[in-house]
């Protein structure tokens, strides 16, 4: 279970939605808005879950992955540490 984050439209600064999840459950609902307030300037988004971000998608050299790209990384990366 990971937090889901997004970029606000208005300051574009990272900012927790506060909803915790695993992937599985963001792909069945990516189609889906919610609406947040943004930790940073304070203004309410309306944000698409496809437009979201889990944290744990992060790559080795910090970057956030796309979602629908995130298996196939994971994939790679335990391929490399096995």
């Amino acid at each position: 279970m990971e937090d889901l984050v997004y970029c606000c439209p208005q300051c574009l600064q990272l900012s927790r939605t506060g909803i915790v999840t695993d992937l599985a459950t963001i792909m069945r609902s990516q189609r889906r808005p919610i609406f947040v307030r943004c930790e940073a300037c304070g203004q309410f988004n309306c944000v698409m879950i496809e437009d979201a971000l889990l944290t744990a998608s992060l790559d080795p050299a910090g970057h956030f992955i796309p979602l629908d790209e995130l298996q196939t990384v994971s994939s790679a990366v335990e391929e490399l540490a096995a």
